[in-house]
């Protein structure tokens, strides 16, 4: 697992960088279960209005793009934190493949070109990018070999020093150098006092099947959950297509209404885990979906809309019963170079 983490940072850098952050949900073949949380974090000098105009109006893009939108990275440290936790193998082995990739170069995939070549705009607008994913003015084709040596070279700091490699010493310093040249908000503290936090996963049952999942700041757990306690109360399999699928579509309409309402992240908010999915509670809302039982005609079909492809997700089982499941996410720190 942090083998295959630090190689989608070279080969997959749109969603699986180390400028990002993610979630890791771990069972051990002894039956611990864990979660790391290692999203990315604001830095202290955020403030509330920093997207806003003069006027107090939102400033288009200005949470999305350049410097004010990057967050501390958590995917080096959060990769650290198995390894160093729950891992066998040293570091400098699972990094080994991806400094390998990195110095040496890979082919580039249709995939890689074509995502490329939609972030144009946005290489154009960073010399540093555009230096690592163009050559003579061109985006890298399929089958060329791209070579990221500054990458590599920051790879075989995180090797050598684990955590330190990356949110202190020479990558620390360049990297807040580069923000903040951009016009960004970093500091040297807010990398050093960066942590991943370890959470415990939510867990139920659905029909004898033990089920292990991401808590807050992720709400897939609880809404999975919640959904899977509505349909213990049906008899899906007696159900035609179509009211089976109203079923389950009412479960998901009623559990993402809870999304909406109730969840956050916990280290702001309280979220009451335990009352979500509760059976219980489960029951109250079937009650609610109960007045819809019977199938009603279907929609229009609606148009087609492309999935999009930020986030990239893992699952690792070894040969011990250890399975690490792992979410990646994309936080590209524009106008820095990883060197």
């Amino acid at each position: 697992a942090v083998a295959v983490g630090y190689t989608l940072a070279v080969v997959y850098p749109a969603a699986g960088n180390l400028g990002g952050g993610g979630f890791m949900t771990i069972r051990l073949a002894d039956g611990r279960k864990t979660f790391l949380d290692f999203r990315e974090k604001a830095p202290l000098a955020a403030k509330p209005d920093m997207y806003l105009d003069s006027h107090g109006e939102p400033v288009p893009g200005a949470s999305v793009d350049g410097p004010l939108a990057a967050g501390i990275p958590g995917i080096p440290a959060g990769l650290v934190r198995l390894a160093e936790k729950y891992g066998r193998l040293p570091l400098k082995q699972s990094l080994a493949p991806a400094v390998r990739l990195a110095r040496d170069g890979f082919a580039v995939s249709k995939g890689f070109a074509k995502m490329t070549l939609r972030q144009h705009d946005r290489l154009e607008h960073s010399p540093d990018m555009a230096r690592t994913f163009y050559h003579d003015g061109f985006i890298y084709a399929p089958g060329e070999k791209l070579h990221q040596p500054e990458l590599a070279r920051t790879l075989e700091r995180l090797a050598a020093r684990g955590r330190e490699g990356f949110y202190g010493g020479v990558t620390a310093r360049r990297l807040v150098d580069g923000v903040r040249a951009a016009g960004g908000i970093w500091s040297l503290k807010d990398l050093a006092e960066y942590r991943v936090v370890e959470r415990p996963p939510v867990r139920g049952v659905y029909r004898g099947v033990r089920v292990t999942s991401a808590p807050p700041p992720s709400s897939g757990g609880v809404i999975l959950m919640e959904m899977l306690n509505m349909l213990q109360g049906f008899d899906l399999t007696a159900m035609d297509k179509t009211h089976r699928d109203q079923t389950v579509i009412e479960a998901m309409r009623l559990a993402y209404r809870d999304r909406a309402r109730y969840l956050g992240d916990p280290d702001f908010v309280h979220v009451d885990v335990a009352h979500l999915i509760d059976p219980a509670y489960a029951a109250n809302l079937r009650t609610e979906m109960r007045r819809l039982e019977q199938p009603r005609a279907a929609p229009p079909a609606a148009e087609a809309r492309k999935e999009g492809d930020h986030t990239t997700h893992f699952s690792i089982i070894d040969r011990e019963g250890n399975r690490v499941a792992a979410t990646l996410t994309l936080n590209t720190v524009f106008g820095c170079g990883f060197m």
